[in-house]
């Protein structure tokens, strides 16, 4: 995997502590990669495991409808949610 900015390499450190299972409350959107017009988003899901998308995929019972620089809109039963990737 290479970063945008550099085309550097990402190191492999980062790829594994991105991917750890970790249990959370909730779906959560920890990253956003790829050109404007094949964006695609990595979900880490409650029981731990990582998911990565594009618009039209199922993740957590929902539908990915747009995917933007920081954020991912999910379809669940009707409403859309908003998951915002986190703010350090």
């Amino acid at each position: 995997m290479a970063t945008q900015e550099t085309q550097t390499a990402t190191p492999q450190i980062v790829g594994q502590l991105a991917t750890q299972e970790v249990r959370l409350a909730r779906t959560a959107l920890i990253g956003v990669f790829g050109t404007p017009a094949a964006q695609r988003a990595l979900v880490r899901l409650p029981q731990g495991q990582t998911q990565t998308v594009k618009v039209g995929d199922t993740v957590a019972g929902g539908t990915v409808r747009a995917i933007g620089e920081d954020k991912l809109v999910l379809l669940r039963m009707g409403t859309e949610q908003i998951l915002q990737m986190p703010r350090g």
